[in-house]
C-alpha cells in the first residue's frame, strides 16, 4: 500500500512539473517551448544552468540504465543462459548502443529520426503481436509456470530445439511487411501504421499457424 501510494504521489508530482514547464514558457517568453534545454538557455542564470545540467545528467543516466540497459541485458541472458550472463548481455547491449551512437550523426541521422524509429518499431511490433496472440488466443491466458523456466526437451514450451518455428515464421513475415511499409515508396501511405500492422499481422499469422498444427504444450496441463 505504501509503495502504491508513493507511486501515485510521484506520478502526480512529475505530471504537475511537466505541465508547469510546458505552460510556463508560453507566459514568460510569449511562445511555446517544450525543450527543457532550450528553456534553460533562455534564462541568464549560471547557478540555475548548473543545477539543470546536473538534473539532466542524472535523468538521462537513470532512464537509460533502467529502460535501455537492464531489460536488453536480461533478454540476451535469457536467450542463451548457458553462454550469456547478465554481464555479457550488458556488454553486448553497450556495444550495440555505442555503434548506434557512433553512427548516429554520420549515417542514421541522414535517414531521418522518424524513419529510424519507425523501422525499429516495425521490427519489434511482430514480437508484441505474437506474445499477445500466444497468451490470449492460443493458450487462453493459462500457462504452466514451472514449464516456462524448464530447458527439458520434453517440456511444454521447448518446441523444436527450444525454438517455436511458428513464431519465427510469423515474426519474419510480419517484420518484412512492416519494414517495407516504412521504406517502400509504394507503401508510404501505410508508414504511420507500420507498428500496428506488424503486430496485427504477426498475431494473426501466428494464431493461424498454431491452430493448424498440434503443438506439444497443448497436451500438457496448465497450472
Amino acid at each position: 500500500m505504501v509503495t502504491l501510494s508513493g507511486f501515485r504521489l510521484n506520478v502526480a508530482f512529475f505530471a504537475f512539473i511537466a505541465l508547469f514547464l510546458t505552460a510556463g514558457p508560453a507566459i514568460v517568453f510569449g511562445e511555446h517551448v517544450t525543450n527543457p534545454t532550450e528553456i534553460i538557455s533562455r534564462i541568464d542564470s549560471l547557478p540555475l544552468t548548473i543545477v539543470a545540467a546536473a538534473t539532466f545528467f542524472a535523468a538521462i543516466v537513470g532512464i537509460n540504465v533502467v529502460a535501455n540497459f537492464v531489460p536488453p541485458a536480461n533478454d540476451l541472458s535469457n536467450l542463451l543462459p548457458s553462454r550469456i550472463s547478465f554481464r555479457t548481455g550488458g556488454l553486448i547491449t553497450s556495444g550495440v548502443g555505442f555503434v548506434i551512437g557512433a553512427f548516429w550523426v554520420s549515417i542514421i541521422a541522414e535517414f531521418g529520426i522518424s524513419h529510424f524509429v519507425n523501422t525499429l518499431g516495425a521490427v519489434l511490433a511482430p514480437a508484441y503481436g505474437i506474445m499477445i496472440a500466444d497468451y490470449y488466443i492460443v493458450k487462453k491466458a493459462r500457462l504452466n509456470i514451472e514449464q516456462l523456466f524448464s530447458s527439458d526437451p520434453e517440456g511444454a514450451y521447448y518446441y523444436i530445439r527450444g525454438w517455436n518455428s511458428n513464431a519465427l515464421i510469423a515474426f519474419i513475415l510480419a517484420g518484412c511487411f512492416s519494414v517495407l511499409a516504412v521504406w517502400l515508396p509504394a507503401l508510404q501511405f501505410l508508414n504511420g501504421f507500420a507498428w500496428l500492422l506488424g503486430a496485427l499481422i504477426a498475431g494473426l499469422v501466428y494464431g493461424l499457424l498454431m491452430a493448424s498444427t498440434r503443438t506439444a504444450d497443448a497436451k500438457i496441463p496448465v497450472e
